[in-house]
């Protein structure tokens, strides 16, 4: 599906795209295989039972009211989400299929080969590849190898989460039903390439990717490659520390060219005790001639964000999100338009528009069942800007929804 909308995928289109994917799938396995095969002797040979695979994943649903009640000449959408961004409506998120078999560092190759393939079915799928699509995507799709060095070091060659930031796609990983700004606008969702990653103890490891773009794409838009990487220090028990950056010639979002990107941050996590624990984030970003509206050109994003998060027991619990995100450049926000995208990133105005803007997340959650989880969640936004749709055409700087989600976990 185009950006605009204006051309949608017909059943045999998408069925066409799919077994595209699948024929890159059965190439990719494939290569590795020989290669394995090909680097070890029989004396390595070892049988592969069902055992060691794995199959899971979750389906989720949800319904926001927006108490805005916008009226958009597409959808009706809440502004500036972006997994939430159905207004007044039931959304069908995602249905996610995870199939992998996990490398380790043990006494054979057949052991330290590996791989993953995460398909994703669902609105969200429509944004989770870094650009407006259909309801089907690959989220994941790599082929790993366990190399023989120290206490081994794992190499991932595909399209993986991004090391950068702690929120993620999967709803059930994160504390709340809504994503941040920080990671909805600002961060990477996915990353396509090559990844080493090494646990010099159980307390430090260290993880880089040479990459081909900050927006998750499968394919390059110019003939350089992005760096990103994770520093991992667990202090203590209770305390831990994550720093992360991203460097690499990227494009704008909303002038032509491109230019050097940088984004450098960290976050602390602390388990005050066995039912209370705590999230700091705060990062930096900056796009080298990627402004319009700014007097050097360069385009700065950067906020922080923090998060407690308390379990009454196994099925209660209670958390609370506060942020602030700048987007200085206006860069990053409002680039979506609504009944496009999942409704993701829709503002009433246009970008390029600079803004400051500030969260509440409040989100209960209960699980009825250890695989059934449920939750409801007040939010409120607003900005500096009169970025929110009131009603029909009145422009305002804040919004409030409730919405309800379920998770079914398999």
């Amino acid at each position: 599906m185009k950006k605009n909308g204006k051309l949608a995928l017909t059943f045999q289109e998408t069925s066409e795209v799919m077994m595209q994917n699948a024929k890159k799938l059965f190439l990719v396995g494939g290569m590795a295989g020989l290669l394995v095969m090909g680097l070890f002797t029989g004396s390595h040979a070892a049988v592969l039972s069902k055992e060691d695979f794995n199959l899971y994943g979750y389906v989720e649903s949800s319904y926001t009211q927006n108490f805005n009640n916008p009226k958009n000449s597409g959808a009706n959408a809440n502004h500036l989400r972006i997994f939430d961004g159905d207004s007044n409506s039931f959304r069908p998120h995602m249905a996610q299929l995870v199939f992998e078999k996990e490398g380790t560092n043990g006494a054979n190759a057949v052991e330290r080969a590996g791989f993953r393939l995460k398909l994703d079915f669902g609105e969200d799928a429509q944004f989770t590849g870094g650009r407006t699509g259909d309801d089907f995507d690959f989220q994941e799709m790599y082929v790993q190898f366990v190399a023989p060095i120290g206490n081994g070091l794992d190499i991932r060659v595909g399209r993986m989460n991004t090391l950068v930031g702690y929120e993620v796609i999967e709803s059930p990983l994160n504390p709340n039903f809504s994503r941040s700004w920080l990671f909805g606008l600002g961060q990477p969702f996915t990353t396509t390439g090559v990844r080493l990653s090494y646990s010099v103890n159980e307390s430090l490891s260290l993880s880089v990717g040479a990459i081909n773009s900050f927006t998750g794409l499968t394919e390059d838009n110019n003939t350089a490659k992005s760096v990103e990487g994770l520093v991992s220090f667990k202090a203590t028990e209770q305390l831990g520390l994550n720093v992360y950056g991203f460097f690499g010639r990227e494009s704008s979002n909303t002038v032509s060219g491109a230019g050097k990107r940088v984004l450098v941050g960290s976050y602390v996590t602390f388990q005050a005790t066995d039912q209370l624990g705590f999230v700091l984030e705060g990062y930096y970003a900056n796009q080298e001639n990627g402004s319009g509206i700014s007097s050097g050109r360069n385009a700065r994003w950067n906020g922080a964000a923090g998060y407690a998060i308390y379990d009454f027991d196994e099925q209660w619990g209670m958390r609370v999100r506060g942020e602030i995100f700048e987007d200085a450049g206006g860069d990053q926000s409002c680039l979506g338009a609504a009944g496009s995208g999942g409704n993701a990133n829709v503002c009433t105005v246009a970008a390029p528009i600079a803004q400051t803007l500030w969260e509440t997340t409040l989100t209960l959650q209960y699980k009825p069942a250890p695989s059934l989880i449920t939750r409801l969640e007040f939010r409120y936004d607003k900005s500096n800007q009169n970025v929110f749709l009131d009603g029909r055409s009145r422009s305002t700087n804040n919004q409030q929804t409730l919405a309800a989600e379920a998770i079914f976990l398999f």
